[in-house]
């Protein structure tokens, strides 16, 4: 009597690749239906098209880890106006488990052996399995952890999302009155959190990821460059001007200041 051949299951990473391509096609599907391009995707998520193509097209060799996918896939859905949060619960991070094989011992030979040999047996598979959990779960990789990244590099791949806030009028007098030391000063007050790049006379002097309320400030002998990644959570003071926001809520934005001219339009 011929046995029936088993049937092998798939594996962690054909189930995280079959689930990607389901989302990626979904996520696609609602970019066409609303007539967006890549590209403006890429200006609301501030996702490079390579991965937000990769997404679509479900490449998980072509993006960072799951645990970053699921991030991804909530901000590529907000910026659709769909439900990020739960579309990227549907990407599972977690290695998937086959349950346990039945034992020898159910099986009409091992009730057959002398009871000296079924003890003997039954050891032998203890300290078999044993020792094969041990090597399992010394090199099974722990998909619920969190690589240490650059901060910047995180926040050019999955910007966080920001919520709305009420609107606050913050206090221009926050930031102390002193002594303007060179001709181009820029002083910065975040009433959000922010990713913001400072180029000074042409060298960056600053990099970094901002939390709400921290003040900053530079200043130059020719032109200063302000690159923040939510414009709407930054307030800028161009040499003790009145305080005002650096653009809108979630979106980048760019400005040069210099000695003459007082504000030159960001890119």
């Amino acid at each position: 009597m011929k046995q029936k051949a088993r049937i092998k299951e798939p594996t962690a990473q054909q189930l995280q690749q079959e689930q990607l391509y389901s989302l990626g096609s979904m996520l696609k599907q609602a970019r066409l239906q609303r007539e967006l391009s890549l590209g403006a995707i890429e200006k609301r998520t501030l996702i490079r098209q390579m991965l937000l193509v990769a997404l679509e097209e479900g490449k998980i060799s072509e993006l960072p880890e799951p645990i970053y996918i699921r991030a991804l896939l909530r901000r590529y859905g907000n910026a659709l106006g769909l439900d990020g949060e739960t579309i990227s619960s549907q990407f599972f991070t977690r290695p998937v488990v086959n349950p346990p094989r039945s034992s020898w011992k159910d099986s009409p030979a091992a009730q057959l052996r002398p009871l000296h040999l079924y003890g003997a047996y039954v050891l032998l598979i203890m300290g078999a399995v044993s020792a094969l959990s041990g090597f399992l779960q010394r090199s099974a990789p722990d998909m619920t952890a969190q690589p240490i990244l650059d901060p910047v590099a995180i926040e050019q791949l999955m910007p966080k999302q920001t919520v709305q806030p009420q609107p606050v009028k913050p206090a221009v007098e926050a930031v102390k009155p002193k002594a303007q030391t060179k001709p181009v000063e820029v002083d910065l007050l975040l009433t959000g959190q922010s990713w913001v790049r400072v180029v000074t006379d042409g060298s960056t002097e600053f990099e970094a990821i901002l939390e709400q309320g921290e003040q900053r400030s530079w200043a130059a002998n020719q032109s200063i460059t302000v690159r923040v990644g939510n414009a709407g959570g930054v307030m800028y003071s161009y040499n003790r001007s009145e305080a005002a926001p650096m653009g809108e809520l979630g979106m980048p934005e760019e400005r040069t200041f210099g000695p003459k001219v007082s504000l030159l339009a960001g890119q």
